[in-house]
């Protein structure tokens, strides 16, 4: 099984950051390939949907080859960040039938705002959201790069267990999209 993990944020200081490298090495721990997709990587100015740059192949292509999907973001003024919108926004069709987890950090709400955001432009993106985790106080609930909150661990895992099965049962579907889409860039390139 193949997930992406993508950290929405670029900000300096960044606390989800933490997160997101803890869930990449949870879904390793299982067998995963799973991969850090940084927003900091991709910094785009403007979505270019006509105009392929570099970075939006590169994304795109790691995004064909996943089963599943992990954003996690922190939530900003009640959203989420500008940078994570522009990413996501470089492609659409590449989505179809992507079980996604949505993972939100924030210290007052937990990011219940920008988990309703974020489930909403999932579903336009015709991804499928399939569970969530909200991260509090990121400072008191890990130790280092651990842990130490036995609740957020199950949460976690639970997460994970969740997009497998959903990544297994949307297959078929995801197959015959990147089908499609193969077939489009070849006729495209003749």
């Amino acid at each position: 099984m193949k997930v992406k993990i993508v950290l929405g944020t670029a900000r300096e200081g960044r606390k989800s950051e933490k997160v997101a490298e803890y869930i990449t090495r949870k879904a390793s721990e299982l067998g995963w390939e799973a991969e850090l997709i940084d927003v900091k990587d991709y910094l785009l100015c403007y979505t270019h949907r006509w105009k392929v740059t570099p970075e939006m192949e590169r994304y795109r292509k790691g995004i064909l080859e996943a089963d599943a999907l992990v954003i996690v973001a922190p939530e900003y003024n009640g959203g989420y960040p500008g940078e994570l919108k522009i990413l996501l926004d470089t492609i659409f069709d590449e989505y179809k039938a992507l079980p996604v987890g949505i993972v939100t950090v924030s210290v007052v709400t937990g990011g219940v705002r920008l988990l309703q955001e974020l489930r909403l432009a999932t579903v336009n993106y015709r991804m499928l959201p399939v569970g969530q985790v909200l991260f509090y106080n990121v400072d008191d609930i890990f130790e280092g790069d651990e842990l130490k909150d036995e609740k957020y661990k199950e949460r976690v895992e639970r997460l994970l267990k969740t997009l497998e099965k959903y990544a297994k049962a949307l297959k078929p579907i995801r197959d015959e999209v990147r089908e499609k889409l193969r077939r489009e860039e070849e006729h495209l390139q003749a």
